[in-house]
């Protein structure tokens, strides 16, 4: 046994390191599909897709020169390197089967399995990585560190803010209990969360502004809401929301309380907001927004009849607007 450590006694270990490597990410994608919506390409701006398609070539590139260079492995006094690439993979697997043995039924920590699938991605990066030192070939030695930059980086980008985005926690009567919860985490039971939505009415033209969804958000029109992160207020969050998801400056004092809804899970805030805003000046959040219309009233109930309007969305807007008193 000692002989496949100092010798090249063993022909098989670029292939075998090959299917570790690609197998759970195969798996993943195809048979134990995550229970998240995924981000879609489409939805990722021209940097991100470039780094998406670059990570994937290098993938690719990495698997293919396994294969070529297998037998020509120089494995000779690196037993540490295999050591500590043996348990970046070990961590890969450990993950991997802690998420489909575990994930889907149990729903252990987040909803989403971020807590898997950035670690996972590290680990595969880094156990290649020692792989490619380890076999002493500066082509993949060098496909590897680009590898592990792009691959960590991307991940990071796209899935990083549900480990960094908090939402205070409240409990009856929308008392605070100065607890938090990770972004999109298991909510304790009792607790709830803040959301916040505005309608968005134009006095002169008796219009209202609506924003339609992205397919990954259901593809319906809606109102612009979103949720306060901790340590903001609800009129804060509100003031947020508005700036990301299309691009208007607001002051808190503009937005007018109207109600406070109670659901399942949450607590929504509705606010009012006037203005004759130009939509030439509206700038949509890509991930989020795919068009903003001014609409009448008559319109936005025609949307919601079609079944093309979110029906809790449409309930924020009858109680605005029987509060305001819009006919």
């Amino acid at each position: 046994m000692a002989n496949i450590f100092y010798t090249n006694s063993f022909p098989y270990l670029g292939y075998i390191f090959a299917l570790l490597s690609v197998l759970p990410h195969i798996l993943i994608c195809s048979i134990f599909k995550p229970n998240y919506k995924k981000v879609k390409f489409s939805t990722l701006d021209r940097n991100e897709k470039i780094f998406e398609t670059v990570k994937n070539i290098l993938y690719v590139i990495n698997l293919i020169i396994l294969v070529v260079i297998n037998n020509k492995l120089n494995i000779v006094n690196v037993n540490v390197l295999f050591g500590i690439a043996l348990f970046f993979i070990v961590i890969y697997y450990e993950m991997f089967f802690r998420y489909v043995f575990k994930g889907k039924q149990q729903k252990i920590l987040y909803k989403r399995f971020m807590y898997v699938r950035i670690p996972l991605y590290i680990a595969m990066s880094f156990s290649n990585l020692f792989f490619a030192i380890w076999s002493k070939n500066i082509v993949y030695i060098i496909a590897a560190i680009i590898f592990a930059i792009v691959n960590i980086y991307v991940e990071n980008r796209k899935y990083m803010k549900y480990f960094t985005e908090y939402r205070e926690l409240y409990g009856k009567n929308k008392k605070k209990t100065g607890k938090k919860m990770l972004k999109d985490a298991i909510q304790p039971k009792g607790l709830k969360y803040i959301t916040c939505a505005v309608i968005i009415y134009n006095p002169k033209t008796q219009k209202f502004l609506m924003q339609k969804r992205t397919k990954d958000k259901g593809g319906k029109w809606a109102t612009t809401s979103g949720h306060p992160i901790y340590g903001q207020t609800s009129v804060e969050g509100m003031q947020t929301e508005i700036k990301e998801e299309i691009g208007l400056d607001v002051n808190v004092d503009e937005l007018e309380f109207v109600d406070t809804i109670e659901r399942k899970e949450k607590y929504v805030d509705l606010y009012y907001l006037e203005g004759d805003y130009s939509l030439d000046s509206i700038i949509m959040q890509k991930d989020e927004v795919d068009d903003v219309k001014w609409m009448s009233r008559r319109e936005i109930e025609n949307l919601h009849s079609a079944n093309k309007y979110k029906e809790t969305h449409y309930n924020y807007f009858i109680e605005v607007v029987k509060f305001k008193k819009i006919k």
